[in-house]
């Protein structure tokens, strides 16, 4: 019976160490110590220095930080309101949007007591965490002025409707929708609920039926809220979640058309605030 010798191949850098593999660019053998991750298979590391840096998925994913910066300055508006109250001067008033255009945008930023600063903030976040790394920051800042919008002209067209027409006289009509043209409105819901509209788009546009998600069952959890609970603003809900629906069919696009969507939503949004100026 004869004996068999087993070769053993060795690591080219380090003659007395027992190769593991080889380089996936250069084919040499190395051991444990020298193997560097690359984007396929492991490198040795004179081709790692030569070559592309390697990034893991973590890394191609596009930070929510316009999400996130909201919900800071959001935070800051809300400490600052604390100390000097600004709901009365920066909150929106349907009559006053024509005269105080700031209002419409402002209003958006402020919010009464921890409940609701805290029920905006986190929906803010957990949507942004969801839309933003998908569209990138120019398109989900977009998004947001297109539910911004949205909520503002539910509430100024509705204040509108109840000046110069017979809703508030309408039963059951006038009760829900009914909106005081000098009333004060404030809050992130409106541009949230744009959010919502537009995660309900996406999916559309993918095939997926979003009332069978969990989205979809947030939707309509808001919805009930808003009409069941009194002091919640119809308009801005409504005009909010129908901006955010239809800006979301614009911006669930290609990367190439990602820019050229992302200009239409945003002049869509300013004529849609131009309009809510013009109506009182």
């Amino acid at each position: 019976m004869s004996d068999h010798e087993t070769s053993t191949t060795v690591c080219y850098r380090h003659p007395d160490r027992e190769a593991t593999l080889r380089c996936s660019r250069c084919d040499r053998p190395i051991c444990t110590d020298d193997m560097i991750e690359a984007p396929v298979g492991y490198q040795c590391p004179e081709c790692a220095r030569g070559g592309q840096p390697v990034r893991g998925l973590r890394d191609l994913l596009v930070r929510p930080l316009v999400s996130q910066t909201l919900v800071g300055v959001i935070a800051v508006v809300y400490l600052v309101s604390m100390a000097a109250p600004l709901t009365r001067q920066f909150g929106l008033v349907p009559a006053l949007a024509g005269v105080e255009p700031w209002r419409l945008v402002t209003s958006a930023f402020l919010h009464v007591g921890l409940i609701h600063i805290g029920f905006n903030a986190l929906l803010l976040w957990r949507l942004g965490e969801m839309l933003e790394p998908v569209l990138g920051h120019l398109r989900f800042g977009a998004l947001y002025l297109a539910g911004l919008a949205g909520g503002a002209l539910g509430i100024v067209g509705l204040g509108w409707l109840t000046a110069y027409t017979p809703l508030a006289e309408v039963p059951l009509l006038g009760w829900v929708f009914a909106t005081s043209p000098v009333g004060v409105t404030v809050g992130a819901s409106g541009a949230v609920f744009g959010l919502m509209g537009a995660a309900m788009a996406g999916m559309r546009a993918r095939g997926v039926d979003p009332w069978r998600t969990d989205v979809g069952s947030l939707v309509l959890l808001n919805l009930v809220i808003t009409f069941v609970l009194p002091g919640i603003s119809v308009g801005g809900h409504l005009g909010g979640l129908l901006g955010g629906f239809l800006a979301g069919k614009v911006l669930f696009v290609e990367a190439s058309r990602a820019r050229a969507a992302a200009v239409r939503t945003i002049v869509a949004a300013i004529a849609v605030l131009l309009v809510s100026m013009l109506l009182f």
